[in-house]
């Protein structure tokens, strides 16, 4: 699925300045945009292998530039989907939903920039510890984010 998804992400890319301003002014191609964030998430994620003894070197070097790929892609899309986000925030208000997705942009932001940074300085085989780091980050980070709006959600938006 990796390169399906590195063909995805360019293609959202490419198409960002051609309707720059849909997520802005439209709530569901937002919505589309977040759920597409999580399903690259996950995919990263699956995509990175436990075990590489089955996994051939060339094949390896490969992953790694893909994830790479992919990474950056979705941080800039990450970026795009923050910035509707926060722009929708100013002109309608906080709500449980707006304040939900900052935080999890905000995470998936810092997860992409972590494992951006952790691959750009690993060497050799170390790339795929530094994956892992990034993903332990990230489950921890969204373990954290879950728990505040559990317990923070009643108090900030009372029925």
């Amino acid at each position: 699925f990796l390169p399906l998804t590195l063909v995805v992400a360019v293609a959202y890319v490419l198409t960002i300045p051609f309707n720059f301003w849909r997520p802005f002014e439209q709530r569901d191609v937002l919505i589309v945009y977040n759920l597409m964030l999580f399903a690259v998430m996950a995919l990263l994620v699956f995509a990175t292998p436990v075990a590489t003894a089955n996994v051939s070197p060339s094949m390896l070097r490969w992953l790694r530039r893909g994830i790479m790929a992919v990474a950056v892609l979705t941080l800039l899309v990450s970026l795009y989907a923050l910035s509707a986000t926060v722009y929708r925030t100013v002109q309608g208000g906080w709500t449980i939903n707006r304040l939900t997705i900052i935080g999890w942009n905000v995470i998936n932001m810092a997860i992409l920039a972590h494992l951006i940074y952790g691959q750009w300085r690993a060497t050799g085989s170390a790339w795929l510890d530094a994956v892992y780091r990034s993903c332990r980050v990230g489950s921890i980070a969204y373990a954290e984010w879950t728990v505040f709006l559990l317990l923070a959600l009643p108090w900030l938006f009372p029925i």
